[in-house]
């Protein structure tokens, strides 16, 4: 079957709506409701009959743009992508150049992605702000939602609160809360004043919980239904509400009090007779989150078990809001950014568009433990130097002559090299490990033995390869002296680095704050002691 047939003429029963999918098809649960990615080899008359079906349904809602965008996403190769934000900047600096007279109105494919991208990324801070009220209120809206926090910051200077109160009613309710946390307290009070009572209820409730928390980070917006309803009522519900929920993939099952009690998605609606009862089809065992739960912890909950979105429950189990599949892929690159920037020692805020004098205050903190590693590593490097000279001239003139000891010295680079990179590479592996939840408590000393195992190999293998070019160079006691001190630094260094790694995380702390800078130092002021006492001991000093 080439063709995805979802005619359906009767309302009433939508039994099989769906099995007419092809097999060689996988569509994303929620493509044309979300406008998320297709998986496979989906076209755009496919995606125009999906987009067609849910109108037909769900008339409210917009999925035929949405799935468009969702298959122009997830098949657009990079360079399309960059040309398209290259349309997005010439249409921007064309409406600038031109005075910023009138209004300025997106094409059809300019999302509020790219424009706030733009914005924060390519033009001034007034002349973004000047581009940006030339937008359309609901584009407004959505840029806002869409831009960089301290784009958000520069944007709001100086508005009304009227103004931005009927921005707020355009957008999700967690947005809406992120936005508010940025204006002073004052004009916070003051911009609820102007939203819907149950709308600003909402923002209320939602700014109660801890920002790093599942309930700082899921939206009240959601769709519940009781387990006696029928289905062809909620059919009518989901059109009459559907504007008012973030997603309607899945619907949430509760009792009188709202006690969460199961899980329906759309697709088993549209599959079954209207006829049916909810609490017939409802699947009872739901993936859930506690309100209070770390919100990086709920993301990878959610991504390992492929939900569209999760729902979220107060101490008594009733639903409270739900954490959706974009939130939780923002909160992961957001915790995977922070955790490269502080394995480089950089600072979790840093990014490239800060200035000069917030990049160095960033990191300059921690530069202060390699420059006391250094301190200490000259005064080893010193002290050994002498020992090393003296062990140099006990040996015959035919081992080793008056250059020895600068040979020796010369292979340093290459230790220090190394043992730092087989270090940096053990602590970016249990970071991760740890942050993607791959380290559990009873495979802790595995991890770690396995680490000290590879770079043990690893050692062996770099020795190896060094110790017949250090030896044909300039001698076989210097070039064994090199390959053991290779061997037992590159060894040490992924021991400490695991060391320091899980002994950061078992204090409850984060490893990638210290694994990074820390291991360095260490790693280095280990491999010159390990290296000169090789040295000392191999030249009989």
């Amino acid at each position: 079957m080439d063709q995805l047939d979802l005619g359906i003429e009767r309302r009433g029963d939508h039994r099989g709506a769906l099995q007419a999918i092809p097999q060689r098809l996988v569509v994303e649960h929620d493509l044309a409701l979300r406008g998320r990615q297709v998986v496979g080899a989906v076209g755009l008359p496919v995606v125009d009959q999906l987009a067609a079906f849910h109108a037909d349904h769900f008339p409210r809602s917009r999925p035929d743009r949405q799935a468009r965008a969702a298959v122009t996403m997830a098949r657009m190769p990079r360079h399309r992508r960059r040309e398209m934000r290259h349309q997005v900047l010439l249409a921007l600096r064309t409406h600038l150049e031109g005075g910023a007279q009138g209004e300025l109105v997106p094409d059809e494919g300019h999302y509020a992605a790219d424009i706030a991208d733009v914005l924060w990324l390519d033009f001034e801070r007034e002349e973004a702000r000047q581009l940006y009220t030339s937008l359309p209120e609901e584009v407004q809206a959505e840029v806002l939602a869409e831009a960089e926090p301290k784009l958000v910051e520069a944007l709001l200077e100086g508005i009304e609160p009227e103004m931005l109160a009927r921005k707020l009613e355009r957008i999700p309710a967690d947005d809406g809360t992120d936005i508010l946390e940025m204006v002073p307290e004052d004009v916070r009070h003051q911009v609820l004043c102007f939203i819907e009572p149950e709308d600003a209820s909402d923002l209320r409730h939602l700014a109660e919980y801890e920002p790093e928390s599942a309930g700082g980070l899921m939206t009240t917006e959601f769709i519940t239904v009781s387990q006696d309803e029928r289905i062809g009522d909620v059919l009518k519900r989901i059109k009459r509400d559907e504007d008012s929920a973030e997603t309607i993939h899945s619907l949430y099952v509760t009792d009188e009090r709202e006690v969460l009690q199961g899980v329906i998605s759309s697709r088993e609606l549209l599959e079954a007779n209207i006829h049916e009862i909810v609490g017939d089809l409802m699947n009872p065992d739901v993936i859930l989150a506690r309100v209070d739960e770390d919100q990086e912890d709920v993301a990878h909950r959610l991504l390992h078990y492929n939900l569209s979105a999760i729902p979220v429950v107060d101490p008594r189990g009733a639903i409270v809001g739900i954490v959706t599949a974009d939130d939780a892929l923002e909160v992961l690159e957001g915790e995977g950014s922070e955790d490269a920037l502080l394995l480089a020692g950089a600072g979790a805020g840093s990014d490239a568009s800060e200035t000069l004098r917030t990049k160095v205050l960033h990191r300059a903190p921690m530069l202060t433990i390699p420059v006391i590693a250094g301190l200490v590593m000259s005064r080893v490097m010193d002290t050994f130097a002498g020992g090393l000279a003296e062990g140099a001239a006990q040996v015959t003139e035919a081992t080793i002559d008056k250059g020895a000891l600068t040979a020796i010295i010369s292979f340093i680079p290459m230790v220090l090299a190394l043992a730092g990179t087989v270090g940096m590479q053990t602590s970016a592996v249990l970071v991760r490990g740890f942050a993607v939840g791959q380290i559990v408590d009873g495979k802790r000393l595995r991890v770690f033995l396995t680490e000290v195992q590879v770079g043990l190999s690893l050692g062996a293998m770099c020795a190896l390869l060094a110790l017949p070019a250090a030896t044909w160079f300039v001698s076989k006691e210097v070039g064994f002296s090199m390959a053991l001190a290779l061997l037992i630094a590159m060894t040490w260094t992924t021991t400490i680095a695991s060391a320091i790694a899980m002994g950061t995380e078992a204090a409850g702390k984060d490893p990638a704050v210290v694994a990074g800078p820390l291991m360095i130092a260490v790693s280095d002021l280990s491999a010159v002691v390990i290296f000169f006492l090789t040295a000392e001991a191999l030249l009989g000093a």
